[in-house]
């Protein structure tokens, strides 16, 4: 949209350096009526020529005749037809000027004068901006806004109408002057009849996914189902699934890089020739278990957290489900082969379905994306903010010399802005402690103001600068100016899990959505004798979503901003919440894993045979662990009555050298009499309890082992509360 320049204030200043810096122009008889500079480094000319001949001449710069050719127009203001241009055809490298002839008229016509429109583009210095903001009463600021332009162009613009403008068009150099020569392949006859096949390629690979995590391996249902055989599981096997598992782990299924699990290799020669000669180990083990065996030294050599995904076949109903189970039965193998139950998590992959299904274990990611031993690269939130546009023009015309600069005023205008404190710890130039002073505005215009200097005065004296982003037209922005260190902010934040739902139980191994809840707690303190309004931003991580947060929001490109008022000399506690769902298996032979159960039995609507058998272990996991305090405890008091009995024994022996200690020594081991009688009964006490101990683990293991549920049983997930 075309503005109106509201005041034009030259103040032309001759440009440093001009020998250097200025360029030619293009010259003609045509007279310079209007100019636009633009922000990607272009400018708009028109020029009208009065034409009595057969010809209107120009002369173009050579460096400028790519941009000339690729945006020249020439129009007869009558016939409103373009007119054809002629040039000689040059050499590139050619330097100077470039002659040019308008054709007006065709051989033997009548001379008639002829009124020609010129417009074109070239290359021209970026315009720059710059504001000045001065606060005001009652929600009011003024907003002076300028545009410094320079002319380089070697040419005086005298009586223009001047011109800003900035948008979205993109621009480029592109040659059209020069002579393109388009070169001719020379074929000939060539008749192929022994063609190579192109290379296999494999699906499941180690290497990456599509998200960059290494792929350590792949396992079908198939070899699955023969590791669990060897592992006394009662599943059930078809013959063809132990012929396709055979035939897959002898071809394909360990990497021709790494020796195959069960095969033995001599080491190689120093000098590289290959001479093993392998040998093959006793069939004591089904293939299916050697690679689940190979797969687990795999994953405790990388020390680090894995994630077994499972795959859906393409005749599975329910996708989910079978995929998830997939999973925790990979896991469940690689737990039986040593690695550890905290280093891996088993979810289900519905975005890929394989044609018999299968699970595979890959790298785990950090919060927010990215390899576990990588560094996520933020996305700057500039690129994603929308390009306005903007056009200033100035109402008069007006003169700019050669060689010199004007600053000219493109707004002037009251708007809606008040002093605000802007608490910005994620920016480049943010601070973690304390908030900045910032002038919060609408932009009155339907144009975009662009990047540039803010400075603001108050009071009549300069209180700060600033620096803006691009501000669309009608919207409001943040102008930081200052940092007062008025408005403190303390943060804590915390992290914590807590299971949403239960999917299935298999073993006492439970597959669950849980919930990843990030808090961070904010106390903002304001030291001002006056209530003060503080703007916290705020970014969402990638997955997750707010549950909880102050009322007043506003958006900044991907950040939130929450308006908060703090009281004089007062502070205000902010609490953010927010949370991401996350698929994973929860061992209830863990500390930790009992734990999570009981939280969750505690906050779950838990209905059917599973809730009963939940409480009932929680039940006797707390009994083993009221037992085992009791051990604790009277273990304690025996070292005790040890140490008061050796005390008593030493000074017994001691009065046996005093003849007149007899009453105190019988007195003595009265005592210790007494004490060793409290041992023997607490020995005995110790020796139930431990029997009362070694029962309740029984049967918490019994429980635990027998406790299984199918999906479709599942309890429901607690309702997490919203804002």
């Amino acid at each position: 949209m075309r503005n109106v320049l509201l005041l034009i204030s030259l103040a032309a200043m001759p440009l440093m350096g001009c020998a250097s810096t200025t360029s030619s122009y293009v010259e003609a008889n045509a007279a310079l009526g209007r100019v636009v500079v633009y922000r990607n480094g272009i400018a708009y000319f028109e020029r009208t020529a009065e034409v009595t001949g057969d010809e209107l001449a120009l002369s173009v710069p050579a460096d400028k005749v790519d941009d000339f050719l690729k945006s020249l127009t020439v129009v007869d203001a009558e016939t409103k037809q373009p007119a054809p241009i002629a040039y000689p055809t040059v050499p590139p490298g050619t330097q100077g000027l470039i002659s040019m002839k308008i054709q007006l008229k065709e051989p033997g016509t009548k001379d008639k004068p002829r009124k020609l429109l010129l417009s074109y583009v070239t290359e021209a210095p970026s315009w720059k901006p710059s504001y000045r903001i001065m606060l005001g009463q009652n929600g009011k600021v003024a907003l002076e806004g300028w545009a410094i332009v320079d002319n380089t162009s070697g040419e005086d613009w005298k009586n223009v109408k001047l011109g800003v403008g900035s948008s979205s068009a993109l621009s480029f150099r592109f040659d059209l002057h020069s002579v393109r020569n388009v070169p001719r392949e020379t074929l000939a006859a060539s008749d192929q009849f022994a063609i190579a096949p192109p290379t296999g390629m494999s699906v499941y690979g180690i290497g990456q996914n599509a998200d960059g995590q290494a792929v350590l391996d792949f396992v079908d249902d198939a070899t699955l189902a023969l590791a669990e055989s060897g592992a006394g599981r009662n599943i059930k096997i078809t013959s063809d699934q132990i012929k396709v598992a055979k035939e897959g782990n002898r071809k394909s299924a360990v990497p021709p890089s790494q020796p195959q699990a069960g095969t033995k290799y001599d080491a190689p020669p120093r000098d590289g020739r290959n001479t093993s000669k392998p040998t093959v180990a006793p069939p004591t083990m089904t293939a299916g278990e050697q690679r689940i065996q190979g797969l687990a030294r795999k994953v405790q050599s990388q020390n680090q957290r894995v994630v077994v995904e499972g795959f859906a076949g393409k005749d599975d109903a329910d996708k989910g489900g079978a995929a998830l189970e997939r999973a925790n039965r990979l896991r469940e193998q690689l737990i039986q082969n040593g690695v550890r139950p905290d280093q891996i998590d088993a979810i289900a992959n519905t975005e890929v379905t394989s044609a018999v299904g299968g699970a595979r274990v890959v790298e785990a990611q950090k919060p927010g994306g990215g390899r576990s031993t990588g560094e996520a690269k933020p996305q700057s939130s500039a690129s994603l903010e929308p390009i306005g546009t903007s056009h200033f023009e100035s109402k008069t015309a007006m003169s700019v010399a050669r060689g010199t600069s004007a600053m000219v005023s493109i707004l002037n205008t009251s708007t809606e802005g008040e002093v605000v404190y802007l608490y910005d710890p994620e920016s480049a130039r943010g601070n973690q402690q304390f908030a900045f002073k910032s002038v919060r505005l609408k932009n009155p215009t339907d144009s975009t103001l662009e990047t540039g200097p803010v400075t603001v005065f108050g009071d009549g004296r300069f209180i700060g600068e600033g620096l803006t982003e691009p501000i669309p037209g009608k919207s409001a922005s943040f102008v930081p100016f200052a940092l007062d260190r008025q408005v403190i902010v303390e943060t804590k934040s915390e992290e914590n899990e807590a299971i949403a739902k239960i999917l299935t139980v298999q073993r006492g191994v439970l597959s669950t959505e849980m919930r990843k809840v990030s808090k961070r707690t904010l106390v903002v303190q304001n030291r001002l004798a006056e209530d003060t309004n503080v703007y916290v931003r705020h970014t969402v991580p990638k997955g997750f979503k707010l549950t909880k947060h102050p009322e007043n929001v506003e958006r900044l490109g991907e950040a939130h901003l929450f308006r908060v008022k703090v009281p004089a000399n007062g502070k205000v506690e902010v609490v953010i919440e927010e949370e991401t769902p996350i698929f994973k298996s929860v061992d209830m032979r863990s500390a930790m894993g009992m734990d999570l159960v009981r939280a969750f039995v505690s906050s779950a609507a838990l209905t059917g045979d599973v809730a009963g058998k939940l409480k009932g272990l929680l039940e006797l996991q707390k009994e083993l662990g009221n037992t085992e305090q009791k051990i604790e405890t009277q273990r304690e008091q025996m070292s005790e009555y040890r140490a008061r009995m050796d005390e008593l024994h030493l000074q017994v022996v001691t009065l046996k050298a005093v003849k007149t200690g007899g009453s105190l020594m019988r007195n003595l081991e009265k005592k210790m009499e007494e004490v060793s009688d409290k041992l023997s009964k607490s020995t005995v006490d110790l020796v139930a309890l431990e029997e009362q101990r070694m029962i309740s683990r029984i049967k918490l293991q019994d429980g635990v082992a027998e406790l299984s549920m199918e999906k479709q049983d599942a309890a429901k997930p607690a309702r997490v509360a919203e804002k």
